[in-house]
């Protein structure tokens, strides 16, 4: 789940303590962006210059592509035959509101560089001296620092970790870490403690924002749980504890983030709906309306749409031939949450709500394991595929080296 989810979150109040271990406007402007090596190559730049001047424009809400190109000094005709010539290697009809265009112009006032910030890793760059515009995708270069932050909870991870002075986005990529393995909506208990390592990214000097979390332990109820960030086989970045197992496995601990739990799975609770005492085989978190629901796992929908049993808006899930995950009472669904689409774990599926018989708004979540509902709480996943034993020993060298940052004191 490492791809990055857009994730709102709701909480109750909660005090912390903590340490420390160790936008743009709507017209284009211009600024001298001093010396650059232009010299003529394969991918993007064209001429020999020793400077140019950069034009910035910032998508504002109601902005296509076209324009943008008309802020930016473009006539119409020259943006459609941008639009259209590089929409093979990426569609300018996607872009976001608030991500920044820039125009590089050489000496003579030519356009050399058309660059399109899409998102915190990459940037489209278009050769605007090439007659096919040429079009690449670069990979944002930041300068790193290291740091680690930590603290102790008190009811809330997440207040604890802003009174500790974790970033917002420093404490949701630390939960998602160990997020199949703690649920923090539940099994956080006062005096658990917590520390990260972690990249603070810096572009021309300035700080912008968090990078990879490097390392983390979260101790809970006295137990210390390590994770930390190496490849796997595939040579892809995913977490490993200290022992060398993958963090990740088949279904998260929850499919929201930092919630709470309302009503746990029992077989005998009060029934404020129907004003009597059953079952309730099921896990409720109190959320807000339009709150992100997120798919526990991989799998297919099998149904998606209105439940007549009462619960509203309903998703149901089936992951293989052993689970099913179902999320009710839902305010909408996702884009693309249809019957027989396949989805990824982390995926929004739908949007906390308040549909069918619902009380307040909340998400109803429940498991079924080989039909039959069953508490999704005590549920034992097995994990993925640990360290390749031809890889141990590089293993433990990083992790004795992180280990090193990550305590030191």
């Amino acid at each position: 789940m490492m791809n990055k989810i857009l994730i709102v979150v709701i909480f109750c109040l909660a005090v912390g303590t903590g340490y420390v271990l160790y936008s743009a406007k709507s017209n284009a402007q211009e600024i001298d962006h001093g010396p650059v090596d232009t010299s003529e190559d394969t991918e993007n730049t064209v001429v020999e210059k020793s400077s140019y001047t950069v034009s910035r424009y910032t998508v504002q809400d109601g902005d296509v592509f076209a324009s943008v190109m008309e802020a930016l000094g473009f006539d119409y005709s020259e943006a459609l035959a941008i639009l259209d010539i590089t929409s093979l290697t990426y569609d300018f009809t996607r872009i976001k509101v608030g991500k920044e265009f820039r125009v590089l112009t050489d000496e003579d006032d030519r356009r050399v560089r058309l660059e399109y910030e899409k998102d915190t890793e990459e940037i489209v760059a278009v050769n605007l001296f090439d007659p096919e515009y040429n079009t690449t995708i670069v990979p944002i270069t930041y300068d790193i620092e290291t740091a680690v932050i930590g603290g102790t909870v008190s009811s809330s991870l997440w207040f604890s970790g802003l009174d500790a002075g974790m970033p917002e986005e420093l404490l949701v990529k630390f939960a998602n870490v160990f997020a199949w393995t703690i649920d923090f909506s539940v099994q956080v208990k006062n005096g658990d403690s917590f520390r990260v390592l972690y990249e603070k990214r810096y572009r021309d000097g300035n700080y912008v924002g968090v990078g990879a979390v490097l390392a983390g332990e979260f101790v809970n109820d006295g137990d210390s749980l390590k994770a930390y960030l190496f490849e796997n086989e595939e040579g892809n970045p995913v977490y490993f504890s200290d022992t060398g197992e993958a963090m990740q496995k088949q279904f998260l601990k929850a499919p929201l983030e930092f919630s709470r739990i309302t009503s746990g799975f029992t077989y005998g609770r009060f029934d404020p709906i129907n004003n009597a005492l059953g079952p309730h085989r099921a896990i409720d978190y109190a959320a807000a309306i339009g709150t992100p629901v997120m798919a526990v796992g991989d799998g297919v929908v099998r149904f998606a749409g209105w439940d007549t049993r009462g619960f509203g808006n309903f998703v149901s899930i089936h992951h293989n031939d052993t689970y099913t995950t179902e999320y009710a009472h839902l305010s909408k669904f996702g884009s693309g949450i249809t019957v027989g689409a396949h989805v990824k774990q982390g995926q929004i599926i739908g949007y906390v709500g308040s549909t069918g018989h619902s009380t307040g708004p909340h998400l109803h979540y429940q498991i079924k394991k080989d039909g039959t509902l069953v508490n999704p709480l005590e549920i034992e996943l097995p994990p993925g595929d640990p360290v390749p034993d031809e890889k141990i020993g590089e293993f433990d060298q990083l992790r004795s080296g992180l280990d090193e940052q990550l305590f030191h004191l």
